[in-house]
């Protein structure tokens, strides 16, 4: 299918649009029930429809992409609007500016398109949406607005796209797994009173108290770029993982890895000790994106 037919698209779409005054998302037409006796449900439904069935070769009917509305019943998840409309999640996610699935229960009006696709924002607020704009391309692709309560926001339309499954991962909370099988979190990422030095600093990982000799694990495929002894980390071992991504794991009694060494979720990286600047047996674990310290809590399952 070709990117400059849908640039051609989007500039249309873009001149029809920039006619609704900003925040005028009631401008959209309202999705009543997500059944075929909704005329409006059945008009998208028909195109999503074409969508499909539009060839390579051109051949078929292919819609232009247009806005509708919906307000969601009391306990109607994103899969089930999703299921609905037979539109990847992704696409209504993406454009609804949700970080993660559970967030559609707190929107009044969920905006639906009539094609699937991943709608990467000009302007990226989420850190989501900051990883997919870092790396997709999107210079085939025309801004236009989309209105939501009183924001306007404007959004590149990749037509046909999926998420990538680190993209996958994060938006459904599960882009790193726990380092240990067990262990209780003793102290969170921020700011925290050191027990070291008794002062206030920023943490820039989570502490987690295990048995000395616990089995640490890799937190997501990667390969170990840094390894040894820190006289803050003790024994540590540093692993890179795609999309810019770094873990950490400090304090190590030992080290089961090399350097360069290639790793797969759940592999064995080292034991739990407490070496370094340690007051007992626990990891130090971080998540680094592009050098930056980010906070575990929204990217891993917790226990």
């Amino acid at each position: 299918m070709s990117r400059h037919l849908w640039t051609s698209l989007a500039g249309l779409f873009l001149v029809l649009l920039c006619s609704a005054p900003a925040g005028a998302e009631n401008a959209y037409p309202l999705i009543q029930n997500l059944a075929q006796d909704d005329p409006l449900y059945k008009q998208v439904s028909y195109d999503i429809a074409a969508w499909y069935r539009y060839d390579k070769q051109g051949n078929g009917y292919l819609p232009t992409l247009g806005l509708y509305r919906y307000i969601p019943s009391e306990g109607e998840t994103l899969f089930d609007v999703s299921s609905r409309m037979n539109l990847p999640y992704e696409t209504l996610a993406l454009l609804n500016g949700l970080e993660h699935p559970d967030q559609i229960e707190e929107m009044h009006t969920v905006i639906i398109p009539n094609l699937p696709g991943l709608f990467i924002p000009g302007n990226p607020s989420t850190e989501l949406e900051r990883i997919m704009a870092g790396w997709r391309d999107v210079s085939d692709s025309a801004l236009f607005p989309v209105y939501s309560g009183n924001e306007t926001r404007y959004y590149y339309f990749l037509p046909g796209e999926r998420f990538h499954p680190v993209e996958r991962a994060y938006f459904l909370g599960i882009l790193f797994r726990i380092p240990l099988s067990d262990g209780v979190i003793t102290s969170g990422f921020g700011s925290r009173i050191s027990p070291i030095t008794g002062k206030i600093h920023h943490h820039n990982g989570i502490d987690i108290a295990a048995p000395r000799g616990s089995e640490v694990f890799a937190a997501r495929d990667g390969t170990v770029i840094d390894l040894g002894f820190d006289d803050i980390f003790g024994n540590y071992v540093l692993i890179s993982h795609y999309q810019g991504y770094q873990t950490l794991y400090g304090h190590l009694a030992t080290l089961n890895v090399e350097l360069n060494q290639s790793v797969n979720s759940g592999m064995i990286v080292g034991t739990v000790g407490s070496t370094g600047l340690s007051t007992g047996p626990h990891l130090h674990f971080e998540i680094r994106r592009k050098g930056e310290a980010q906070d575990p809590y929204p990217l891993m399952p917790l226990f």
